[in-house]
């Protein structure tokens, strides 16, 4: 296996969906003296030199220094999550991307880590855990592109659906063991939809602390 070059992958934070059901931007939703996606952002910021956060509103993320803001590359009146992935991997200067979206506070830069340290001439790298993939904790490569056009060319918003249903397409999948063996929790994958969700990670947040 090839490893990879921490330099020569990008970070991208999706912060562009329009959380209808929380009722209010899930990325600026406040733990402690900072907001959601600046939690993440200062994760990424230990990892990697490019950090890209996919936004048509960049004027509400000032706070966020060292990153590059992108709008959205295609037109749609659907504000979905497999945009932004595709913005993204498009944008970034390097060939292999780590895509994660804005709500996600307990990302662990351990598990980041690991996940570059496996990936090797993949399409992409994803955790599968519980029987579900985790497509906004996953490492792209550009070769992806084309299949992510595909499902949008046939109204498929379902990014997990890319990794089961073009058979050309090299995926990695990470399971459950990985977490065991480096000691993290699920929560690592955790993020917020409703406003349940919030308050269930807030307590756990100041829990931690």
């Amino acid at each position: 296996m090839i490893k990879m070059d921490k330099k020569k992958i990008s970070a991208v934070v999706l912060a562009g969906g329009n959380s209808s059901r929380m009722g209010k931007n899930k990325a600026l939703l406040e733990l402690g003296p900072h907001v959601v996606i600046e939690i993440v952002v200062e994760v990424l910021k230990t990892i990697f030199e490019e950090i890209i956060v996919v936004t048509n509103t960049p004027q509400l993320y000032s706070m966020l220094k060292g990153v590059r803001f992108v709008s959205d590359a295609l037109e749609s009146t659907e504000k979905k999550s497999i945009i932004g992935l595709y913005t993204g991997i498009l944008e970034a200067k390097n060939n292999y991307v780590f895509v994660v979206a804005c709500d996600m506070p307990f990302l662990n830069a351990d598990l980041v880590h690991y996940m570059i340290d496996q990936m090797g001439d993949e399409d992409t790298l994803v955790p599968h855990i519980n029987g579900y993939y985790q497509p906004l904790h996953a490492i792209y490569h550009k070769n992806s592109l084309s299949y992510i056009k595909a499902l949008l060319d046939s109204s498929n918003y379902k990014i997990s659906d890319l990794f089961d249903c073009f058979e050309d397409l090299k995926v990695k999948k990470i399971n459950d063991e990985i977490l065991d063996r480096l000691k993290i929790t699920e929560n690592c994958f955790l993020n917020m939809n409703t406003h349940q969700d919030y308050i269930d990670i807030k307590n756990s947040w100041f829990s931690d602390k």
